[in-house]
């Protein structure tokens, strides 16, 4: 004799759902953390009154981690919103990132270009 199987197909369904949804969290977790990194480094050693907005493309290649962005802040001693391009470089120390280089284009223009050396030649640069 056969046997009927029935197959339940909205379980299916509702598994891979929640399988997509686990491979997304990491990887915003990790860009939070990173995000989180820029902001402690650049609120402690610049003249960073409070940060308004942040873009930013980050790479990780191994353990080193290269970020290229925007910033909008107000600045402590001036008056007005400014809004500056920065690169980065920092490292993954196990389950955080540290931010240990931080220059703006325009203010530090030797010092960018130095850090985009650096993160080119550790592949760890971002594609924009």
């Amino acid at each position: 004799m056969a046997k009927v199987v029935k197959f339940n197909f909205e379980d299916l369904q509702e598994n891979t759902t929640t399988e997509d949804k686990q491979q997304e969290t990491p990887q915003q977790d990790e860009k939070d953390l990173i995000r989180q990194a820029l902001e402690d480094h650049v609120l402690s050693n610049f003249a960073v009154k409070t940060i308004l907005g942040m873009n930013f493309v980050y790479k990780v290649n191994k353990n080193d981690v290269g970020v290229i962005g925007q910033l909008a802040y107000e600045h402590k001693r001036r008056p007005g919103v400014f809004v500056a391009d920065y690169i980065a470089k920092g490292y993954k120390q196990k389950d955080k990132y540290i931010i240990d280089s931080l220059a703006f284009e325009l203010g530090e223009p030797e010092f960018y270009k130095q850090i985009f050396n650096i993160l080119k030649a550790k592949k760890a640069l971002p594609e924009l």
